[in-house]
């Protein structure tokens, strides 16, 4: 687990300064405070921090080749890497344990291709002397950051977005159609990042850089290919294959434990560790008076069936307002969603015991276990409908009394009355809109900027034959899943120099969940069924039968009594930093409706929030 960072002057041939590199690996000393390194070969830098997990004695790097004309620095793990070693050794000499050496030694053979062969999460830069060429690369799915800058003949890359903020006269332009995406769903997808002239690489491609050009290609992308095959087959293949993923996964010269909620995938998780015969440390989230928000109960049935050493971690109002304004500082965009906030508490506390956290992202968008997938099945009867009937349910809906319970009924009915109008594509978005686009004319009235649902329509095309619910699944596979999720649990556990593994996303669960037939993940209107068929002898009933819940938190009612001075105070610094960024009285309206009661704005206020944080940082 590492930081990177480069430059290559592609087209001018001018050297490459190593403060440059040194500063923008400044900027990411918490990615790795165990090792530094650097190169420069003429008008080409790579450079690394490194969190030592592999290899520790010998993993330094750039690690070249036996002629020394390759060189890379790898952020993340390869866990087939023994594997390819073993493939590889006949006809290579390797110089040190680590992983990030196969990446080298399968580029000498197989040059590009060498990117089907690896298994894990991982972004790495690879410079080939003799070629003049970088080569730069991102995991199938995402679970590893890497941002990017093409300017004026040169290429830059880095982890993070503020190791990038250091390169030398690096512009600081905020991002038109950025802004509208994130004041849409209250984060920033790729390819944009926030900045306008910083982009992210997008999961699943590459660029190579050489030849006076840069180029992005996609080298993989999930595809659905279901194939006939019963329950029990389905159960017995799930079984095996998560199973084998925990294992490689667990492959650690350094402690590891569990993020463990009341979900159904961490869970899965700590079972499977216990048939390898590990008794993990687990760590759990709670909310101090947290009511419908707390997990800690149920997460505790599995901690004592499985025996697991585990361990409480409370999180309150003042842990929120203590810990956003570092953190947006840190990510360098703004990012909406405050889960992060506690699972970042999580990774502090947990972090005086393990480095490496094993959790249960993925299962949801591989298995179908959102209930934005049930409003699609109830979507396509209510389009049916007609007009009055529909007009008179929305009515209804809106009529209906506020609450800030977790995942309320009034939650739920007014956000599918207000998508469900729409066609199912943008339905399944609109359910987790933000702002509505007439909110963010008002808020932002001279932002220039196309329909942000285009973010999500782009991806469309790649499963256009496949069926409706695929196709929802694939939308949050590749946006939903990579950019709020993934990037904010990577920045907020290497904020703490701990890696976050992530099972689900395997190679071998990747291809498995193209396989699954649709009617097994979901049975009528119950989700990630086949995950439940599969894991009904491991897990407490109480667990099994719970409705998907998501990681929330109880930041409505903070923002009415513990975060209400917090809210205002960051306005009113907003405001007098850049009063002209946008009708700061909108969101004074939000925040009064809000409080008195009308409407449950939690999610646009967190949204704004965060943004005010951002502009009066880096604008």
């Amino acid at each position: 687990m590492c930081g990177i960072a480069g430059q290559i002057n592609y087209s001018s041939h001018r050297p490459v300064r190593e403060a440059d590199l040194k500063s923008a690996l400044f900027e990411m000393f918490h990615r790795g405070p165990d090792d530094e390194g650097v190169m420069t070969d003429r008008h080409c830098g790579l450079a690394m921090r490194r969190l030592s997990i592999i290899d520790i004695a010998g993993g330094h790097q750039p690690v070249f080749s036996e002629d020394r004309s390759l060189a890379v620095v790898l952020n993340g793990e390869i866990y087939n890497y023994r594997e390819l070693r073993k493939e590889l050794e006949p006809r290579h000499r390797f110089s040190t344990g680590s992983d990030t050496e196969v990446i080298v030694h399968l580029y000498e053979e197989l040059g590009e291709g060498c990117l089907q062969k690896l298994n894990g999460m991982f972004a790495f830069a690879l410079w080939d002397a003799k070629k003049q060429e970088l080569f730069v690369a991102r995991d199938r799915v995402g679970i590893k950051p890497l941002f990017y800058a093409d300017l004026g003949g040169a290429l830059y890359f880095a982890s993070e977005i503020k190791a990038l903020l250091s390169f030398p006269g690096m512009p600081r332009e905020a991002d038109p159609q950025a802004l509208a995406d994130y004041l849409s769903f209250y984060y920033v997808s790729s390819p944009r990042s926030i900045f306008r002239h910083i982009r992210r690489l997008p999961q699943g491609h590459f660029i190579k850089a050489g030849g006076g050009k840069a180029e992005v290609k996609p080298y993989w992308n999930f595809r659905f290919r279901p194939r006939k095959m019963s329950e029990s087959e389905a159960s017995e293949r799930i079984e095996s294959a998560l199973l084998a993923s925990v294992k490689r996964q667990l492959v650690s010269e350094v402690p590891l434990g569990v993020f463990l909620s009341s979900g159904l995938d961490s869970t899965a998780i700590v079972a499977m560790m216990a048939r390898l015969g590990v008794r993990p440390k687990t760590y759990t989230i709670g909310y101090a008076d947290g009511g419908t928000y707390n997990e800690t109960a149920e997460a505790r049935l599995v901690a004592e069936k499985y025996g697991t050493e585990h361990h409480d971690c409370l999180f309150g109002a003042a842990d929120a307002a203590a810990l956003l304004p570092a953190a947006v500082k840190g990510f360098a965009e703004p990012h909406g969603d405050w889960t992060y906030l506690a699972l970042q508490r999580l990774s502090a506390v947990s972090r005086k015991d393990i480095t490496v956290a094993l959790t249960g992202a993925g299962g949801d968008e591989l298995f179908a276990g959102y209930p934005t997938l049930t409003a699609a099945k109830v979507g396509r009867v209510y389009r049916y409908l007609p007009g009055p009937v529909k007009a008179a349910l929305r009515a209804a809906a809106e009529r209906l009394p506020v609450s800030t319970a977790r995942l309320s009924l009034d939650f739920k009915i007014k956000s599918f009355a207000r998508g469900a109008a729409f066609r199912p594509e943008i339905a399944h978005m609109k359910y987790k809109e933000i702002l509505t686009d007439r909110e963010i004319r008002a808020l932002m009235p001279h932002l220039k900027h196309e329909d942000p649902f285009e973010v999500f329509a782009q991806h469309l095309p790649a499963v256009q034959d496949a069926r409706l619910l695929d196709r929802l699944m694939y939308l949050d596979l590749n946006v939903f899943l990579p950019y709020c999720s993934l990037h904010a649990a990577d920045l907020v556990t290497m904020f703490n120099s701990q890696e976050a593994r992530v099972p689900f996303l395997d190679n071998e669960m990747l291809e498995l969940a193209e396989e699954v037939p649709l009617s097994l993940k979901m049975k009528g209107f119950t989700t990630k069924h086949i995950i439940r068929k599969t894991l009904r002898h491991y897990l407490p009933e109480e667990i099994l039968k719970m409705p998907k819940k998501g990681f929330t938190m109880p930041t409505a009612e903070w923002l009415k009594k513990e975060l209400k001075g917090f809210f205002l105070d960051t306005l009113d610094a907003a405001r007098r930093n850049n009063p002209d960024f946008c009708d700061y009285s909108f969101a004074e309206g939000l925040f009064r409706d809000h409080l008195e009661g009308r409407m449950d704005n939690t999610r646009k206020l967190t949204c704004l929030t965060s943004l005010f944080l951002w502009q009066k940082e880096y604008l």
